[in-house]
């Protein structure tokens, strides 16, 4: 190999080096970003509990919702994509079971309710989503 195409050959591997680290920069920023999502969400849940006056609630609930909606929005123009979870059946590459409920008229696997969404970017998973499927 002449001392050219092998310039050629390190610069297309420091190129594809350079592209992975890179992915999983974003890839990180983005999981930090659905931490704060998160935080977000169980204020919320905990806003809903409280024995505020019912405008109070309301309030919490409505500028919380539209900073989770800009968070999502963050996350979508990142490239960063939902998993599509309930009512499908379960995949282990893609969600991670956090509990299993009898349910006669279901099928088994079939996931009955998301705990935590997932989320995937350019194809892999950032986070896989929690959830709880039905189990005969």
């Amino acid at each position: 190999m002449d001392p050219l195409q092998q310039k050629i050959k390190d610069l297309e591997f420091l190129l594809r080096r350079e592209k992975i680290e890179n992915k999983t920069r974003i890839k990180e920023i983005l999981y930090q970003i659905l931490e704060i999502h998160d935080a977000l969400k169980k204020m919320i849940d905990i806003a809903q509990k409280q024995s505020w006056q019912e405008e109070a609630t309301i309030f919490v609930q409505e500028r919380f919702s539209l900073v989770l909606k800009k968070i999502l929005q963050t996350l979508q123009r990142c490239g960063a994509r939902q998993i599509n979870s309930l009512g499908q059946m379960a995949n282990l590459e893609y969600h991670e079971i956090i509990q299993e409920v009898y349910k006669e008229e279901i099928p088994d696997g079939q996931i009955i309710d998301v705990q935590e969404e997932g989320f995937l970017y350019e194809g892999e998973v950032i986070r896989m989503a929690k959830v709880v499927v039905c189990k005969k």
